[in-house]
C-alpha cells in the first residue's frame, strides 16, 4: 500500500524556525503600530482638551459683557494668587487653594463657573464625608483627559503627586497671574499700594483691543513652571514645548514655545520671568522692542 504525500502534506506543522519568524514580524508589527495607536490617541485627548478651553472661552467672553471688560484677576482684590484659577471646583485637601480659607471659593464662586454649571451651590461643602462634596466636584469641562498632576515649582519636573491637578486644585488649568504679580505688583510698588488689581485691569483693557489673539490667558499646568524657570518641559500631551493655551479672543490652540530664553514667549503675551523686578533687564518694561513698552506706565482704572 502506497502513502498519500497529499495527505501527509496536509498535517505537517511548522518548523520552530517559522514560529520564531511569525513571532518575530508580529513583535515588529506592534512596534511598529502601538507607538502610532498611542500617538492617536493622545491627539484625541488634546482635541478634548482644546474643546474644553473654547467652551471656557465662551464663559469667559460672557462674564466680560457682563462685567464691562473688568477680568477676575482676583478674588475681592486679594492676593493674586487667588486669581490663579478662573473656573473649577473648589479643591481638596492637601492643596494650598483649599486648605487656605482666604483663597479658596465657594462651588459657584470661581468666576466662569454660572456659565458653565449654573446649578452649582453658592456656598462652602468643607465636610469630605457629605455626599455633596463630591458632586459639586464633577466639572469635566476644567478636566484635561492628559492631567496627570502639577508640577513644584520648587522642584523642577517633579510631580506633586499622583493625582490630576482638576482632583487636587479643582482644574487642570490656570490663569495666567504672573503677570498681575511681575508688573501690576513688582514693578508697579507691590501690594501695599492696593491697586494692583486696578493696574492689571488697565493693562488687560489694552491687550484686549489691540493684542487679544497673541494674549494667554488660560494655559494647562506644565507651561506654568516652565516658563516661569525657563527651563524645557514636556506638555501632558507627550511633546516638548507644545501646551494647549486659551487666548484673551477666546480662541484655544496648542503651540511650541520657547521657555528657556528669558525674553518673553513670541506670539503668547506672556510677560512674567523668574526674578522680575522692576530693575530687571529681561522684563517686558525694560525691553524697548516689546510692543507693550509703551503701556508700562497707564494709570490704574477705578476699582469694579
Amino acid at each position: 500500500m502506497h502513502a498519500d504525500p497529499t495527505r501527509s502534506s496536509q498535517h505537517r506543522g511548522f518548523t520552530l524556525i517559522e514560529l520564531l519568524v511569525v513571532v518575530a514580524i508580529i513583535a515588529l508589527l506592534m512596534s511598529i503600530l502601538l507607538p502610532a495607536l498611542g500617538g492617536a490617541r493622545e491627539q484625541t485627548k488634546s482635541v478634548r482638551c482644546l474643546a474644553n478651553l473654547k467652551d471656557i472661552g465662551h464663559a469667559m467672553q460672557m462674564y466680560f459683557v457682563e462685567h464691562n471688560d473688568w477680568f477676575p484677576t482676583a478674588r475681592s482684590n486679594q492676593h493674586p494668587l487667588t486669581g490663579m484659577y478662573y473656573g473649577g471646583h473648589p479643591g481638596r485637601p492637601p492643596a494650598w487653594g483649599y486648605t487656605n480659607l482666604a483663597a479658596r471659593d465657594t462651588p459657584a464662586g470661581r468666576p466662569f463657573n454660572r456659565y458653565l454649571y449654573p446649578q452649582l451651590p453658592n456656598y462652602d461643602i468643607p465636610d469630605p464625608n457629605d455626599p455633596q462634596f463630591e458632586m459639586v466636584r464633577q466639572l469635566p469641562l476644567y478636566f484635561c483627559p492628559s492631567d496627570d498632576g502639577g508640577v513644584s515649582p520648587d522642584q523642577p519636573g517633579e510631580p506633586n503627586g499622583r493625582r490630576p491637578m482638576h482632583y487636587e486644585w479643582g482644574t487642570s488649568y490656570v490663569s495666567n497671574h504672573d503677570f498681575i504679580w511681575s508688573w501690576a505688583i513688582d514693578y508697579r510698588g507691590g501690594m501695599k499700594t492696593r491697586n494692583w488689581n486696578q493696574l492689571a485691569n488697565a493693562y488687560l483693557k489694552v491687550q484686549l483691543q489691540r493684542y487679544a489673539p497673541l494674549f494667554l490667558v488660560i494655559m494647562e499646568d506644565p507651561f506654568g513652571s516652565s516658563q516661569w524657570l525657563h527651563i524645557p518641559r514636556r506638555g501632558w500631551h507627550k511633546k516638548l514645548n507644545r501646551h494647549n493655551f486659551l487666548f484673551l479672543d477666546a480662541h484655544a490652540a496648542a503651540v511650541t514655545t520657547d521657555t528657556v530664553t528669558r525674553f518673553a514667549t513670541a506670539g503668547l503675551g506672556w510677560k512674567s520671568g523668574s526674578g522680575n523686578s522692576a530693575s530687571d533687564p529681561h522684563a517686558w518694561w525694560n525691553n524697548e522692542l516689546d510692543p507693550d513698552y509703551v503701556y508700562r506706565m497707564l494709570p490704574p482704572l477705578p476699582g469694579n
